[in-house]
């Protein structure tokens, strides 16, 4: 693998940095914004660090990039065809119930197929409470994470709002937001829609008995 320039490695470093706060693959925008970057100065150090394979371009979206498995080039990742284990880190709890400080570490990892979870940039996150217990979701179970900004009418989505994080439905009507919790004896929520940030789309639920 080709070494980095010093600002490469910088933006490189950043990327991490926030992937490991829980929060999605940082936009050009963001990264200009913090180093005080163009955003076609951005966008060109991204570019740089996909060539030499820190980063892979997941979407035809400019500045939909995730980082490539422990920082390998594509090639050196493994075939989907031989589904071997991927290991995922265990990086946080996440509540189903009333929102809490966002991303209580622990140190856990697992291991799954690599492509059980349908690929993309998947993180696991502790569920604690039951308020999404109508979804047969349980307190303990690992709530596999897709990160990405969007979602559709139904996802079950994690969210931060105001620093801490959730999991929960989401329904947006003006300037209000609805967090839906599926288990009736947890209320909804309605927060404002400026404070809600979409973290990522559950995919999947990991149990252990």
């Amino acid at each position: 693998m080709d070494s980095l320039t010093d600002i490469q490695q910088a933006v490189y470093d950043y990327t991490r940095e926030v992937l490991q706060q829980g929060r999605p693959f940082p936009s050009l925008r963001e990264i200009a914004s913090h180093f005080g970057f163009q955003h076609t100065t951005a966008r060109f150090h991204l570019k740089a660090l996909e060539k030499k394979g820190y980063v892979r371009q997941r979407s035809q979206r400019v500045s939909d990039y995730l980082l490539h498995e422990q920082g390998l080039p594509e090639k050196a990742l493994p075939e989907q065809d031989s589904a071997p284990a991927s290991s995922f880190d265990l990086v946080a709890r996440i509540p189903a119930g009333a929102p809490s400080a966002v991303f209580d570490e622990t140190p856990e990892s697992f291991s799954v197929t690599y492509d059980f979870f349908g690929g993309g940039d998947i993180l696991g996150l502790r569920v604690v409470g039951d308020s999404m217990s109508g979804d047969s979701i349980a307190d303990g179970d690992i709530a596999m994470i897709k990160r990405q900004r969007d979602a559709n009418k139904g996802d079950i989505l994690a969210l931060r709002i105001e620093g801490e994080i959730t999991l929960k439905r989401l329904s947006i009507r003006g300037d209000k937001a609805q967090l839906l919790p599926s288990n009736p004896q947890h209320q909804v929520r309605l927060v404002p829609a400026d404070q809600i940030e979409i973290l990522g789309k559950l995919v999947g639920i990991i149990r252990k008995f």
